[in-house]
């Protein structure tokens, strides 16, 4: 396309022999957006898709190329793109001759070069896949290269000359041969702060060195790629066309094998690591993947433990599984999906006695005959709305295909040349074929999803009825494998949500597909700086304004609802820290600390008029200053009045017998 233009030129040239057979310049239009585009497909061709709308809305008059089969290499396309001619009377034109499509012989020649094109197109793809093969094969084939590794303009690879970029990759391999597992490298480099190298390969920064946070699936990436080992390899991708996007070759990859790698060509690159290095990374991916399945084939079995629904539990906020963390006799179900994936923070924790405690009261309530009753009613309720929307699915699709052939009954009894209510019934019948499709695809997908009914006999009906009484007096005296057992008969999944309150939403989902709801409360961690604690920040500020002291303010919280993170009740000790968190101070400490700004304290006086606070205090106890409590502040409050301050220095001096203090106003 960029060098070899003599085609294009001849082709454009096209153009200036219509003129000279009598066709306006204006009226002639040149389609060339698929230049480089292989015409295999139609797909990504949009040139050739433009021409199949102008011919479709009966604009074209003659279509021109200097090899008209080269519109196509497709046989489905081109003999669609033929049809579209016929009908409208289009004539088709190369350097051979001009050729009319309703013409049978023209038409016949026409899907000759139509099939010897795309014929000529398998052998060249035939030629071109045996010399990619040949040269990979020996090592020599020229492909992307991972980062790392840079080809010189000359053609040789070496290492990637930015001693940044090698020395991190190095790191990924040493460590992961230390650590023996992905995730602990991860956990390596996020704890580190350490970013990973990637060389983009198109776009904005294409062939620019870019550092990324780090991830497992990159991490992956480096430690499976043979060429970090100076190996070349072939075919670890292939492509499957039905997983493939139209107009995008590069997707639909999938991997293969190493037994199923076209080529395998060893000390092709300068290696990172040994081969036998990249073996034995290999055998220990291979070996901690195989420990992963096997825990996830067990994930449902009854392991030794007191977790009871161990295996079965999730928390509803990010969806991952919860495993079991045993802490002496304790035990807490843990969501560690961010730390497993991207070396984050636990999500969650919770204490799991009282979530088995509820999740068994739950089980014990589910067995009495009522709710097994209930359980049939659910299961045919299930199945009658399911048969009644089969019905109407179906009645659905018999309506479509009715619309679908009387549509078609219409394009098929309009003139053709009358283009424009052809193309209307044209569009009309396509949509109709579209709602068709549309509605078997709903009809099939509620077939699969049949719901399965649930048959209790009536032997196990007394059964349970019986178990539904007696279970819970035998239920100390089992083995925990036993109730792990009986709990599974029913329980096929629990998930969690815990607010900050500590309320943690149980959500329990039986056999069936019916589902259950109960709450409980557990201890937090920590309620710091949450919304709930602010809440219970506020009503201490507001009771310490009141005058209350801690004991008050602690009665009054435990009677209003108010729950610690803990648990339990509120102690003046917890009191005193959420005021110290948040800097709420009492009225008397206010008072003490001098911070009334309309008042003064006895300290205050007593520095005012020059006297030891003992002073005041002594004449006080023999009436000599009359002045009472303050009832909000409970202690001694005197007005910031020059009066007050000339009285009580008269009173030091002798020249007064008796001073009394009015009451203070806190307004001001």
């Amino acid at each position: 396309v960029l060098q070899n233009r003599e085609s294009a030129v001849n082709q454009r040239a096209l153009k200036g022999r219509l003129h000279e057979l009598g066709w306006d310049k204006e009226k002639v239009t040149v389609i060339d957006e698929d230049q480089g585009i292989s015409a295999k497909h139609a797909a990504g061709r949009e040139g050739f898709k433009k021409l199949a709308a102008e011919v479709g809305l009966g604009k074209v008059g003659l279509i021109a190329g200097y090899e008209v089969s080269r519109l196509s290499r497709n046989c489905a396309d081109w003999h669609q793109l033929l049809d579209l001619c016929a009908l409208f009377g289009t004539l088709i034109a190369d350097m051979d001759g001009i050729y009319d499509p309703r013409d049978f012989n023209d038409r016949l020649l026409l899907g000759l070069k139509g099939t010897m094109s795309a014929a000529e197109l398998h052998s060249l793809r035939l030629r071109l896949d045996a010399g990619r093969l040949s040269k990979a094969k020996r090592g020599e084939l020229v492909h992307h290269l991972p980062t790392g590794l840079v080809r010189t303009d000359a053609g040789p690879v070496i290492l990637d000359p930015d001693s940044a970029v090698r020395e991190r990759i190095r790191l990924v391999f040493e460590k992961f041969l230390e650590l023996g597992t992905g995730q602990k490298v991860l956990s390596y480099l996020v704890r580190h702060g350490l970013k990973l190298p990637r060389r983009q390969t198109s776009g904005l920064y294409a062939r620019q060195v870019l550092w990324k946070e780090p991830t497992l699936s990159a991490l992956y990436v480096i430690l499976k790629n043979p060429a970090y080992a100076g190996a070349f390899a072939y075919g670890r991708r292939t492509a499957d066309p039905t997983r493939q996007v139209p107009g995008r070759p590069a997707t639909g990859r999938l991997r293969r094998p190493r037994e199923e790698w076209i080529a395998l060509v060893k000390d092709v690159y300068p290696h990172y690591i040994t081969w036998d290095q990249f073996e034995t990374i290999q055998q220990i991916i291979e070996e901690n993947r195989q420990r992963m399945e096997n825990r996830f084939a067990r994930k449902r079995g009854i392991r030794r433990g007191a977790a009871l629904i161990s295996g079965l539990i999730r928390w509803g906020r990010c969806g991952h599984s919860m495993r079991v963390a045993y802490k002496g006799n304790r035990f807490q179900y843990v969501c560690s999906g961010a730390h497993n994936k991207y070396a984050k923070p636990s999500c969650q924790f919770l204490s799991g006695h009282r979530i088995d405690a509820v999740v068994v009261e739950e089980f014990f309530r589910v067995l009495q005959p009522a709710q097994i009753d209930a359980l049939d009613r659910v299961s045919a309720k299930q199945a009658a709305h399911h048969r009644q929307l089969i019905e109407q699915l179906e009645k659905e699709v018999q309506r479509l295909d009715y619309e679908a052939k009387r549509a078609e009954r219409q394009y098929d009894l309009v003139d053709p040349e009358n283009r424009l209510i052809t193309a209307t019934l044209e569009q009309k019948w396509e949509h109709a074929l579209e709602e068709l499709e549309q509605a078997k695809q709903r009809l099939a997908d509620a077939l699969q999803q049949t719901p399965t009914t649930i048959v209790i006999p009536d032997e196990l009906r007394d059964a349970f009825a019986d178990v539904g009484k007696r279970l819970p007096e035998l239920w100390q005296r089992l083995s925990v494998e036993a109730k792990k057992s009986l709990m599974r008969t029913l329980v096929t999944g629990v998930n969690l949500l815990r607010g900050q309150d500590g309320i943690v939403q149980i959500r329990v989902v039986w056999r069936g597909g019916s589902v259950t709801e109960t709450s409980a409360r557990l201890p937090v961690h920590s309620l710091r700086y949450t919304e709930t604690e602010q809440q219970v920040a506020e009503r201490i500020r507001q009771l310490a304004a009141e005058g209350r002291d801690n004991e008050q303010i602690v009665q009054q919280l435990n009677d209003e609802g108010f729950v610690p993170c803990r648990g339990g009740r509120f102690t003046p000790q917890i009191v005193n820290k959420i005021k110290g968190r948040y800097k709420i101070v009492s009225n008397i400490e206010q008072a003490r600390r001098g911070d009334l700004p309309f008042a003064d304290t006895l300290r205050e006086i007593a520095r005012k008029v020059d006297v030891d606070p003992s002073w005041i205090y002594r004449k006080i106890s023999n009436e000599t200053i009359h002045i009472e409590k303050d009832s909000e502040y409970h202690c001694y409050l005197f007005p910031r009045d020059r009066h007050v301050i000339r009285q009580l220095r008269q009173l030091k001096k002798g020249s007064l017998r008796r001073v009394s203090i009015p009451k203070v106003h806190h307004n001001g």
